[in-house]
């Protein structure tokens, strides 16, 4: 085993084509989660997606608070996309609430290939990112 490995735990940020929460239990179900995307050639228009965050450390009753998603190209910082979700909750929460946020992304038309930023903020403040590779077919074979 190589010994230059450095595991690291990824983030809660979850791709998917898609998100269904349960009425009733609340639980959700990630339909066709993804990590990247290989189109046939680009620019090619994607179809619209899910990124469902975890977010925590929250306390007190929440009333609109803003989680935003954006997809940027990590050399140029161009935003391809923005989308907001908003928590609201009817009682105070504790700081150990862990939410479930699926936010919905529009069609995307990825340009070139290459490594894209997926990145969420709450009230503007970035809490983190991942990586959304794109690829071509051509590149993989």
């Amino acid at each position: 085993m190589p010994t230059n490995l450095e595991p690291a735990l990824c983030q809660g940020i979850i791709l998917s084509d898609g998100v269904i929460r349960e009425h009733g239990t609340g639980k959700l179900s990630i339909i066709g989660s993804f990590g990247g995307y290989t189109f046939p050639s680009l620019p090619f228009l994607a179809p619209s997606f899910v990124v469902t965050v975890l977010v925590t450390n929250l306390e007190g009753r929440l009333d609109r608070f803003p989680i935003t998603v954006r997809i940027e190209g990590t050399r140029t910082g161009h935003v391809l996309a923005s989308s907001v979700a908003e928590l609201t909750t009817d009682q105070p929460v504790p700081r150990t609430e862990i939410f479930e946020v699926p936010i919905a992304i529009p069609p995307i038309n990825y340009p070139e290939t290459g490594v894209y930023k997926v990145k969420v903020l709450a009230q503007n403040e970035v809490l983190g990112d991942r990586d959304l590779t794109i690829r071509t077919v051509a590149a993989i074979q």
